[in-house]
């Protein structure tokens, strides 16, 4: 069970089958999900509610808006604001790039879901110490 409940989670991934499964699961561990296929959307429903969200997942290979570049969207609207990358495969500059920009870990897919749950809780109480 999540560490928290109501905690309303962003997540960002291309992919509609991949989508569909991390959402349930998701929800399963007591989060509410927002799911978007497509970067440029999630960063207009974020600009337009940026309070609404407590974390996103985001998918660093997309089209159109790159994780990468979404992510740092997001914290310049909120500068506190966690993300996680959620991957399948990153190529060396990628990699690199995004362990520079310090906007938020990397983890790969796929994974159990206990420890989804656990880089959650890592890295929401990162930015939010005080939630438990």
């Amino acid at each position: 069970m999540a560490f928290r409940q109501g905690l309303h989670i962003l997540l960002v991934e291309c992919d509609s089958g991949v989508m569909n499964v991390t959402t349930s699961i998701l929800e399963h561990m007591g989060y509410t999900v927002h799911g978007e296929t497509n970067g440029l959307a999630a960063l207009s429903t974020f600009s337009h509610d940026p309070d609404k969200f407590d974390l996103a997942i985001i998918e660093p290979v997309m089209p159109k808006l790159m994780g990468l570049e979404l992510a740092l969207h997001l914290v310049r609207i909120r500068q506190d604001f966690p993300v996680l990358f959620y991957a399948g495969y990153l190529d060396l500059d990628l990699e690199q790039a995004i362990g520079d920009s310090g906007v938020g870990p990397t983890i790969f897919k796929p994974l159990m879901s206990w420890q989804l749950e656990e880089a959650i809780q890592q890295r929401v109480c990162r930015v939010y110490p005080l939630i438990r």
